[in-house]
């Protein structure tokens, strides 16, 4: 998973975990893409406090995903679900002309449903 994704992921399932000024931060330089000097200037302290806070609160994420395995989780998931979809449409593929139209139609609406 690409660093930046996975970041989101981190934020998305962890961010009530942190402080408010740990999520700000984090969001600030990973998500709104700001500098360590925007940042610094917006929340008034130095650019190596505002370094000094992202490490710490990506090392604390990366803690709290070693422990409870939230992103993994939901890769696995996702990965389980688009290998169902994809052999499901196989099946669908080799088997349509076999099927009513009713049926195809009940059953692609079910690949649908696999693949969200």
């Amino acid at each position: 998973m690409k660093d930046v994704a996975r970041r989101a992921y981190l934020l998305d399932f962890y961010g009530p975990l942190l402080t408010e000024k740990q999520r700000d931060a984090y969001e600030w330089y990973y998500q709104q893409d700001l500098s360590l000097g925007e940042i610094s200037e917006v929340a008034d302290v130095s650019r190596h406090a505002v370094f000094d806070l992202v490490s710490r609160t990506d090392a604390k994420l990366e803690r709290f995903e070693t422990a409870l395995g939230l992103v993994a989780a939901r890769e696995e998931r996702e990965k389980r679900s688009a290998g169902l979809a994809a052999a499901f449409g196989r099946w669908m593929a080799d088997n349509a002309a076999c099927l009513e139209e009713e049926a195809r139609a009940k059953l692609a609406a079910l690949i649908e449903r696999i693949e969200v």
